[in-house]
């Protein structure tokens, strides 16, 4: 028997209801680096899938043991942390990760890898136009807004699922214990050598997209409240304008009050108290939400995933691993 080669490239592929397409994209994926000449392993993380996925990478994986992982959750974790867990098997000087649906086509690896190659410690494949409903491309926008907000993009730097990593990027992410991670933003925190190839999005042939506009609104939430204080600022911002408002509000009836006459008995006093406490308080609310916050961000201890098995190289191991299964 020889010797398994240690991988080239690792290639992170989170899956979720997608039993159709993973042995074509295990093919397609295994062509492409046998086309350049690299030994590579591919990470499959099923994200508790409930249709036969895990089935199939099974399948997979007794038919090609030698560069094959399969991870299993023990629940639905979602896309960002189920590539986190693939991080953690990953033993390839370059990390790939893409999806499972097959839109982003495999044969665009070595062109993403010779832009890589020009200085870049990540490089993201940037389709040329997205074949998604409306409302997605719509969510994709708002998306890519936040990100040139939240992380002061300059330039025309765009994010996507599919990347070229160098390992020890991925090492330095693997160490960011947060409960709700965004790979691209936990890139930008490690590194800012980072580029853009446009490539090919092709049209999905199997199955539904598993994202939906709930899940691309939750995405913006997550990414306003872990990843900036825009929410709180703007809070902050709020209640100062809601304080000159009710101090000017109070000033007018203060003055109606002494000249004219006309105010209520005791109706002055208690509108221009009320505005204003209520006013303060969402200034002190604001304040302490953002020291919460940093608080919560330093002291988390939820857990990013848990694995209940994996295959790997012939042999099963059952894991209750959280986090990191090297801990």
């Amino acid at each position: 028997m020889e010797p398994i080669k240690t991988p080239t490239f690792s290639v992170v592929v989170p899956v979720y209801n997608s039993e159709r397409s993973l042995e074509e994209l295990y093919q397609r994926i295994s062509a492409v680096f046998a086309k350049m000449g690299h030994a590579f392993e591919i990470i499959f993380v099923n994200d508790y899938s409930s249709d036969r996925s895990y089935a199939v990478l099974r399948d997979i994986h007794k038919a090609h043991a030698e560069n094959t992982i399969i991870v299993d959750l023990l629940r639905n974790y979602g896309q960002h942390n189920a590539v986190i867990c693939g991080f953690n098997y990953c033993s390839g000087d370059y990390v790939v990760t893409i999806d499972d649906d097959l839109q982003n086509p495999p044969e665009e690896i070595p062109a993403i890898f010779k832009k890589l190659n020009e200085g870049y410690d990540v490089v993201f494949g940037i389709p040329e136009e997205k074949n998604h409903k409306a409302y997605k491309n719509l969510g994709s926008l708002m998306i890519r807004k936040l990100n040139r907000k939240i992380f002061s993009l300059k330039n025309k730097l765009r994010f996507s699922s599919f990347r070229i990593i160098k390992k020890e990027i991925v090492d330095e992410v693997k160490t960011m214990k947060t409960p709700f991670p965004y790979i691209s933003g936990m890139l930008l925190t490690v590194t800012r050598s980072v580029g853009n190839h446009e490539v090919e999005h092709q049209s999905r042939r199997y199955g539904r997209s598993n994202y939906n506009l709930r899940k691309l609104i939750k995405l913006s939430f997550n990414l306003l409240i872990n990843y900036s204080a825009i929410p709180l600022r703007a809070i902050g911002v709020f209640g100062f304008i809601i304080s000159i408002i009710s101090f000017i509000i109070g000033m007018v009836y203060i003055f109606r009050q002494l000249f004219i006459g006309e105010a209520p008995e005791g109706w002055t006093t208690l509108v221009v108290l009320i505005s204003f406490y209520n006013a303060l308080f969402l200034v002190f609310f604001s304040i302490l939400g953002e020291y919460i916050s940093r608080l919560l961000k330093e002291s988390s201890k939820v857990s990013q995933f848990v694995v209940r098995a994996v295959h790997y190289q012939n042999r099963l191991s059952h894991s209750d691993t959280k986090n990191n299964p090297q801990n």
